[in-house]
């Protein structure tokens, strides 16, 4: 199973872990890591190598984080050496959102990680809509 290690700043990751939740009941292999105020950025730095790691069952982990270029994406990349000498598998996304956690969930058993990285991308597109125009959609 493809492990699942969302990444942010205060409480969003927790959020969206829940609200998967409460969607898709309880997730195996999900975890989540935040970055909080006066938290040492060496420190999160390691819970986030260690939170990849212990989700990796040999199928890779989907890495999601909510700001590109921000504390919780540097994280992962300062992480990502360690991780590809280890032979972990990882891919990251960042804008984190749930249909994409939803998404990722759902299909991660019945794809491989690549295809759910292009699949996760493709829904989190889609499902960013102006209201107004759907509204004025005759």
């Amino acid at each position: 199973m493809i492990g699942i290690c969302v990444i942010s700043h205060g409480k969003l990751a927790d959020g969206l872990k829940d609200s998967c939740e409460l969607i898709l009941g309880e997730q195996n292999h999900f975890s989540t890591v935040s970055l909080r105020d006066g938290d040492d950025f060496d420190e999160f730095k390691e819970n986030v190598l260690n939170s990849i790691r212990e989700l990796n069952q040999g199928d890779g982990v989907l890495v999601f984080v909510d700001l590109f270029g921000a504390s919780p994406y540097n994280a992962v990349l300062f992480s990502l050496l360690n991780l590809n000498q280890e032979n972990v598998l990882i891919r990251m996304i960042t804008g984190a959102n749930l249909p994409m956690l939803i998404d990722a969930c759902d299909k991660r058993e019945s794809m491989g990680l690549l295809e759910l990285f292009d699949n996760v991308l493709q829904t989190g597109k889609e499902h960013i809509i102006g209201i107004d125009e759907k509204m004025n959609q005759s």
